[in-house]
């Protein structure tokens, strides 16, 4: 592998998601303008469950920002699309970059975004709509590192399944306010019918709230996420799992801008 042909196309990916920032713009006001309709539900919410002091923000925060940043993992499948769209998939796979170097030149600028659209918005919800956060930051990042990577994984799965660039992002938007929904990031996990909350554990995004609230409500340090954290790396290997048995480099996929 080589970073240097890394770099190269992690810059060229970087130049063309900044010739059309109207998705990153949609990333991050989008969940804020959300975060202030919900949040006094959600006050009333966490009350009604004993957390007599808390204004809301500790659901909303988190959860709109679970719900938008599952959005980006047709961010990663779009970058292997747009080389069809403009026909130069071919002459990349003839270049003297390996699979490894497409891998992560296309992927990481991805999983940067991601992550740092988590720490905006969490800065965000602190700044604007007074969050705090009684537990550790590190137990924190731990969780936004662990999901991002999850939805990055979804992202090339769901890739890897579909053949046109309508169908990946039909099924990513999808699938996120299906995970949103059952998951607890959309609505309180605890206002949810049973069967509901059981079915939310089969979602990345179930255990990504209950890291966030734990360390957000309950103070909880690092010892206190490494189950969610490590389910969350489990969801990854599933997707990854996926994505190796079903993308196929040769295959051609349609681009529709």
């Amino acid at each position: 592998m080589s970073w240097r042909r890394s770099w190269a196309l992690i810059r060229h990916e970087l130049k063309a998601l900044n010739d059309d920032p109207g998705s990153l713009v949609f990333l991050l006001i989008m969940p804020l303008l959300m975060m202030g309709l919900m949040k006094p539900l959600f006050g009333l919410s966490l009350q009604a469950d004993g957390f007599v002091g808390a204004n809301g923000a500790e659901q909303a925060v988190p959860g709109m920002a679970a719900m938008f940043v599952t959005f980006t993992g047709s961010f990663a499948g779009f970058t292997f699309f747009r080389e069809h769209g403009w026909h130069t998939w071919d002459r990349l796979r003839a270049s003297q970059a390996t699979t490894p170097d497409i891998m992560v030149g296309k992927l990481a600028p991805t999983m940067t975004i991601a992550v740092a659209q988590m720490v905006a918005l969490f800065a965000l919800g602190v700044a604007l709509f007074d969050l705090v956060i009684v537990g550790s930051l590190a137990a924190l990042s731990m969780i936004v590192i662990g999901f991002s990577l999850a939805m990055l994984s979804f992202g090339m799965a769901i890739t890897s399944l579909s053949r046109t660039s309508l169908q990946l992002n039909t099924y990513v938007n999808l699938a996120g306010i299906v995970f949103a929904g059952v998951g607890g990031a959309l609505v309180p996990i605890t206002v949810l019918p049973e069967w509901v909350q059981s079915a939310g554990r089969f979602t990345p995004t179930y255990w990504a709230m209950d890291g966030f609230l734990d360390v957000i409500l309950a103070g909880a340090g690092i010892a206190d996420v490494v189950v969610p954290t490590l389910v969350l790396l489990g969801f990854s290997a599933i997707f990854t799992a996926v994505t190796a048995l079903r993308f196929r480099f040769e295959e051609s996929k349609v681009y529709v801008a």
